[in-house]
């Protein structure tokens, strides 16, 4: 790839470029990144304004790229003292998708792609739809908060720069690895900031689909109308769509009746029931029973609608039944597991409502087990106050010991978090029986010593997952931390 490629391909987003006299069209180019870290002498490096884009520059500057790309003011690298060529744009989204197919166009069209989008269930309906697809034979990856899986559902060495949906690169390099394997379908999640953001804009999908929808990220897109409108993008990046027409904000892109609904009054195309712990499904008015043992609603609800996305991309429907009965949910959501005598149940809910139907199937479980119900609830420091509000405020009764932790602190004060957790917990809760910690370690330390383990089912809510702390981030895994904590009680 020769210079004058990448800039014939960026020409409407050029602003402006210093030391255009130096820069030699006919030099060859053998990448693109963002990553001032992995850049090479032949790098064409694309830098996205930030408060440390001047830090990234001298970085990049220091690896001596072929070109500088960036979004940041006019000449505002001039007195970098630096003889690499840097344009300007206009439009860093338009400009880093455009590249991404001049240099990963080949691999891009080589593979299918499904898209999950929605507030709840993103990464349980991926997973299973992976699962599935390998189960009849398709070689799928799977892309999202967990990582990147193959079609073994080994995780694969991939680091994220962002926590589910890769950049545009990231994501073009995973691609590309898949590609040369010769994979066919790279199902992954799509938030509304990706979206927002056109990390995945080079993407035409075969099908997205829309879980559900409620307030979430407003710490981003600042009200619901912006979240929402930053979802429905992905319809128009795929051929086909699949949303649950019970979320009545979908309904605008449900333009037939091939959708999902729990409501059987609907002409829906595909239901759906979940009574006591079984599902039936109906495809146009053929029913189907689906017998799986799975923990948690909402698990079930996440398997009927990967069946439907996986029917509606015209698999037969017998085939997929076949296999569906081998599929599991991915680890951490609503697990069920024992260490020693302790039993807790892992889920990975951090929105208000999916906290909310945690705890309401968690009530169902340990009322099955007859034991009293343990359950931490975290406040994320960096979803902002507003979030923690929404989740405290629609926390179900009936919890015999309640946890309030702060977690994902970021740059907030743990103090805070906490006291706003308190501000908003319901009044049928005492006070004086609520255990407070400043960290999701300190609460699981604290469960292990005070809870009676054959007495008590723990649930543990929020983000299991290595903790962003003053701009640092801290390993954290509940399952090994709470071995250790047991371990160091029982000696």
């Amino acid at each position: 790839m020769k210079i004058l490629d990448v800039i014939s391909q960026i020409e409407q987003e050029i602003l402006v470029s210093n030391n255009n006299y130096k820069i030699n069209i006919d030099k060859e180019c053998t990448d693109i990144t963002t990553m001032y870290q992995n850049i090479k002498t032949s790098s064409v490096f694309i830098l996205k304004a930030s408060n440390r884009s001047k830090i990234y520059a001298e970085k990049a500057i220091s690896k001596n790229p072929i070109l500088i790309l960036t979004n940041m003011e006019e000449n505002s690298l001039d007195d970098m003292k630096s003889d690499i060529p840097v344009i300007y744009l206009s439009n860093y989204a338009s400009a880093i998708n455009k590249l991404v197919h001049l240099f990963y166009d080949k691999y891009i069209e080589s593979l299918k792609f499904i898209a999950v989008t929605g507030t709840n269930g993103k990464t349980t309906t991926s997973h299973m739809v992976g699962k599935i697809l390998s189960k009849l034979d398709k070689r799928v990856a799977v892309v999202g908060t967990l990582g990147v899986y193959d079609s073994k559902f080994n995780k694969m060495n991939f680091n994220h720069s962002t926590p589910t949906t890769p950049m545009h690169i990231e994501f073009a390099e995973i691609i590309k690895y898949f590609a040369e394997k010769n994979y066919d379908y790279i199902v992954y999640e799509a938030t509304s900031i990706a979206l927002d953001q056109k990390r995945v804009n080079f993407i035409y999908n075969e099908l997205a689909i829309f879980t559900n929808f409620s307030s979430e990220h407003l710490e981003y897109h600042h009200t619901l109308e912006n979240y929402l409108e930053a979802k429905l993008k992905l319809n128009s990046l795929s051929k086909k769509s699949i949303v649950n027409y019970d979320s009545e904000e979908y309904r605008k892109i449900g333009y037939d009746r091939y959708h999902f609904s729990n409501n059987q009054k609907n002409d829906m195309y595909y239901k759906y029931s979940i009574e006591e712990n079984k599902l039936s499904i109906w495809i146009d008015g053929n029913v189907y029973q689906i017998n799986i043992a799975l923990n948690g609603i909402h698990n079930y609800i996440n398997l009927a609608i990967s069946i439907f996305a996986i029917h509606k991309l015209n698999f037969d429907i017998k085939n997929i039944l076949e296999v569906v009965k081998y599929i599991k949910p991915p680890d951490n959501r609503f697990e069920i597991f024992k260490i020693r005598e302790f039993e807790f149940i892992l889920d990975f809910a951090h929105t208000p409502l999916a906290i909310n139907e945690s705890i309401s199937e968690a009530i169902k479980y340990s009322s099955k087990k007859r034991k009293k119900l343990t359950v931490m609830l975290t406040g994320i420091g960096l979803r902002g106050l507003d979030k923690i509000r929404d989740t405290m405020n629609l926390i179900p009764n009936n919890i015999d010991q309640i946890i309030l932790a702060s977690e994902q602190v970021g740059f907030e004060n743990e103090n805070h978090i906490i006291a706003t957790m308190i501000k908003y917990l319901p009044e049928y809760y005492d006070l004086n029986n609520i255990i407070i910690a400043s960290s999701r370690k300190e609460a699981i330390k604290k469960i292990v010593e005070k809870t009676k383990s054959d007495e008590s089912i723990i649930l543990l809510t929020g983000i299991n997952e290595p903790q962003h702390y003053r701009g640092g981030l801290i390993n954290h895994d509940d399952k090994s931390y709470i071995k250790m904590c047991i371990n160091n009680k029982l000696v």
